[in-house]
């Protein structure tokens, strides 16, 4: 069996299999190189226009029209960017409308333009315009209500405003009064008197009266704190009582050193029953200011002529400022029931009504 011999026995050469390559990916510069004349023709127009139109929005995004003054846009709350554009374009702040859309759409801007009422420059490029009404810094307008303003002075005031609810606004102040404390017991004609705190205000320009109002009046609240409630209620007194007392004294007193002690007259009188006999309330009632009153005014048929009428009239007779709120809380009912004030606005304060007399006299001349 060892002597068996078989094939595999020989010496034959081994033969290898030819290797097969794999073929190397081409990089985009051997792509470029492989392409025909006409597909490099193709690619250069496509670049060549891919520049052009880049260009061209680049142009229009920062090209300007040639307007340089300054107009008002209201952007509603669900305005459209059509309407923006339309817009915009009718005022000459942008060049094209078009454009803008399109420059809106490409940066996905559109719904992030912010609604109000915007003071913008004409001749603002595309991109410039859009900024600016991204920013959502709307115009707003300061507007200073001084201390012991009424209503209808307020109304003045706000129609210089440019604000869109300023026309109606004596009639908002007049009928919507939403806190429950402005109430007394008899209804007064105007809900908002002496309840719209007297401050410095930054309105925006698309406010409504109703907005304005709720504004100002949540100014009275915050004002109107717990400490302060507390006091009034250590007084028994009403929120209503008291903020009516300060509006007397707000428009009595000319310095604020006379407010305590003219407070506290006010209070005196209210005590003992004895009429309160404003002059500041008469003139409310007349809806003027007058320099002296006649005896004619102390007798209208008002429910505000403290005059005539024994107690509170049916509400304030503007807003008062914290000092004469703070006023009322600090005053006592003390020996006081008269003042008159003097050539410089400054008061003299008298027990009797013949000391009144003398001084009134003293001052004005024995014809007073």
């Amino acid at each position: 069996m060892d002597d068996k011999k078989t094939n595999s026995g020989e010496n034959k050469p081994e033969v290898k299999a030819p290797e097969i390559s794999s073929p190397e990916k081409e990089s985009p510069v051997d792509r470029i190189r492989h392409l025909t004349q006409k597909q490099m023709a193709a690619l250069g127009c496509g670049l060549f226009a891919l520049l052009i139109l880049a260009g061209g929005f680049y142009f229009y995004a920062v090209d300007r029209p040639s307007l340089s003054g300054k107009v008002t846009i209201s952007v509603p709350k669900e305005a459209t960017g059509t309407y923006i554009a339309d817009m915009l374009e009718k005022k000459g702040v942008i060049k094209s409308s078009e454009m803008f859309r399109f420059y809106m759409r490409i940066l996905g801007d559109g719904t992030k333009l912010q609604s109000g009422v915007y003071s913008m420059h004409q001749g603002l490029s595309i991109r410039e315009a859009a900024q600016e009404l991204k920013s959502g810094k709307a115009d707003t307008v300061t507007v200073t209500i001084p201390e012991g303003s009424t209503v209808r002075q307020m109304g003045e005031i706000f129609a210089k405003s440019g604000i869109a609810g300023t026309p109606d606004f004596v009639k908002e102040a007049s009928t919507y009064g939403p806190l429950p404390y402005m109430y007394g017991p008899v209804a007064a004609p105007v809900k908002g008197e002496g309840f719209l705190f007297a401050d410095t205000y930054s309105f925006p320009l698309d406010y409504t009266a109703r907005q304005i109002c709720d504004v100002m009046y949540k100014r009275t609240n915050e004002m109107l704190t717990p400490e302060i409630r507390r006091e009034a209620e250590a007084k028994h007194m009403t929120l209503h009582d008291l903020i009516t007392i300060a509006s007397m004294v707000e428009r009595e007193a000319k310095f604020k050193e006379d407010q305590v002690p003219i407070a506290s007259v006010i209070l005196k009188r209210l005590e003992v029953g004895m009429p309160l006999q404003i002059d500041a309330t008469v003139q409310y009632a007349l809806g003027a200011q007058k320099e002296e009153l006649t005896v004619a005014d102390t007798k209208i048929d008002s429910p505000y002529n403290t005059y005539i009428h024994p107690g509170l009239p049916p509400g304030p007779i503007g807003s008062p400022g914290m000092e004469a709120i703070r006023a009322v809380l600090k005053a006592q009912p003390g020996e006081y029931l008269y003042y008159v004030a003097k050539e410089d606005g400054h008061h003299v304060f008298t027990k009797t009504y013949d000391e009144h007399r003398a001084e009134t006299e003293t001052i004005y001349g024995s014809s007073s």
